[in-house]
C-alpha cells in the first residue's frame, strides 16, 4: 500500500542555530579529506555509485531545470576520468545504485511536455552494463517520482519516499514552487534477478531530498524535508533517522541526526552510516553544508568526523573500500536560477 502525505509549505518552522549548527552533542572530529582529480563537467544534482573499484556519477540539473544527462567514471589508482555512454531519457533529481557490473537509475525529474520549467515526476528504470557500454530499459517504477533515495541489498534495490503529482491532479507543468505536491512514504522493491517490482512496508515519514543506506539487516531513511520538494520557504528539514527491517518488514524510528539537513550523500562504511554536506533553508536564507555526522546503528548514537572542504548539495557520493567521494554539487542552495556548480572531487579517509 502506497503511504502518502498532502502537505503545502508551511510545514513546521526550524530554528536557524539548530539547523546550521546541529541538535546534539556529538563526539569530536575524525578522519581526513584530500583532493582528487576534479570531475571534466560539473553539475547540480548528480548520482553516484561504485563497481570494481570505480566511481561512477550521472545526472546534472541546468539552471533552467533541464537534466544534463552527464555521464563518467572515475579511476581512483589513475586518477582520471573518462565520460560514458549518455542514458537515452536523461533525469535530475532520480536514484543510482550499482549491483555487480551494472548501474541503476531509477525515477527523477525531466522537463515536462510543456516545455515549461517545472519538474515531471519519472518511473523509468535503466541499466548501464559496464562491461558492453551500454542502457538497457528496465520495468517501470510502479510510482513516479522525483527526489526520491535507493540502496541496493544483494539482488534487490530499494526505492523509498519522494515526490510527485497528487493523485487526481493534472499538472501539466509538473510539480513548481508554492505548487501541489504530494510526499510519499512509498517502498517498491526491483528484483534485478526477475525484473519485477513489489511493494513493502511503507516509510512512516513522506519526505524527499532524504538519503538511505543499508547496515546490520537494516535500511536507513535519515533527513530530507517535508512540505515540498522545493526549499526555501516552500519546505522544511528533517531530523529523521528511520529504520527498516528486512527481516520483519517493519519500521522503527531511531536516533535523530543532529543537524536537518536535505540533499545530502550518503556512505555505509564499517557498519557506521556517514551523512554529509547538504542544504537548509529559514524563510529566504538559504545555506549548504560541510557537516559530517556519522550514526552507529549498534549504539544508536551519532558522532562527528572531519567536515568535507567544500560545502554543497546534490553532489554524488560513492564508497571504494572504505574510502568516500563526494564529486561535484553546487555551493549555494536552491536548485533554480544561477548555480554555483563546483567540480570538486573530495576523498575521505579514515
Amino acid at each position: 500500500m502506497i503511504k502518502r502525505s498532502m502537505c503545502r509549505a508551511t510545514a513546521f518552522a526550524i530554528l536557524l542555530a539548530v539547523i546550521f549548527t546541529g541538535a546534539a552533542t556529538v563526539a569530536q572530529a575524525q578522519g581526513k579529506w584530500r583532493l582528487g582529480a576534479p570531475i571534466p563537467q560539473g553539475a547540480n544534482e548528480v548520482l553516484g555509485a561504485s563497481i570494481d573499484g570505480q566511481i561512477f556519477v550521472y545526472g546534472g540539473q541546468d539552471p533552467l531545470n533541464k537534466p544534463q544527462g552527464i555521464f563518467y567514471k572515475y579511476d581512483p589508482g589513475k586518477n582520471d576520468w573518462t565520460q560514458l555512454p549518455a542514458n537515452p531519457v536523461p533525469v535530475h533529481h532520480g536514484a543510482a545504485v550499482s549491483i555487480g557490473h551494472k548501474f541503476y537509475v531509477i525515477g527523477g525529474f525531466r522537463l515536462p511536455d510543456s516545455g515549461k520549467g517545472g519538474w515531471y515526476p519519472e518511473n523509468k528504470a535503466w541499466a548501464f552494463d559496464t562491461e558492453t557500454q551500454t542502457w538497457s530499459a528496465l520495468p517501470n517504477m510502479p510510482t513516479a517520482r522525483g527526489a526520491l533515495a535507493a540502496v541496493a541489498v544483494g539482488k534487490k534495490i530499494y526505492v523509498i519516499g519522494g515526490g510527485t503529482i497528487p493523485q487526481g491532479k493534472q499538472l501539466p507543468n509538473g510539480l513548481t514552487p508554492g505548487g501541489d505536491v504530494e510526499l510519499l512514504g512509498t517502498m517498491e522493491v526491483l528484483d534485478t534477478d526477475t525484473n519485477t517490482w513489489s511493494s513493502l512496508a511503507p516509510m512512516p515519514t513522506p519526505r524527499n531530498h532524504h538519503s538511505v543506506a543499508y547496515a546490520d539487516g537494516k535500511i536507513y531513511a535519515i533527513g530530507g524535508r517535508v512540505g515540498s520538494c522545493f526549499s526555501g520557504g516552500w519546505s522544511s528539514n528533517v531530523w529523521m533517522n528511520e529504520a527498516y527491517d528486512i527481516a520483519t518488514n517493519s519500521w522503527a524510528t531511531r536516533a535523530p541526526m543532529p543537524t536537518a539537513r536535505s540533499g545530502t550523500g550518503i556512505a555505509a562504511v564499517g557498519g557506521k552510516i556517514h551523512v554529509l554536506g547538504g542544504e537548509g533553508w529559514i524563510d529566504d536564507f538559504g545555506g549548504v553544508f560541510r557537516a559530517h555526522e556519522v550514526y552507529d546503528p549498534e549504539t544508536n548514537s551519532w558522532s562527528r568526523a572531519a567536515r568535507m572542504i567544500t560545502p554543497r548539495h546534490g553532489f554524488a557520493a560513492a564508497l571504494v573500500d572504505k574510502t568516500i567521494y563526494a564529486v561535484s554539487g553546487v555551493n549555494n542552495a536552491g536548485g533554480g536560477g544561477t548555480l554555483s556548480v563546483v567540480s570538486v572531487n573530495e576523498i575521505f579517509e579514515q
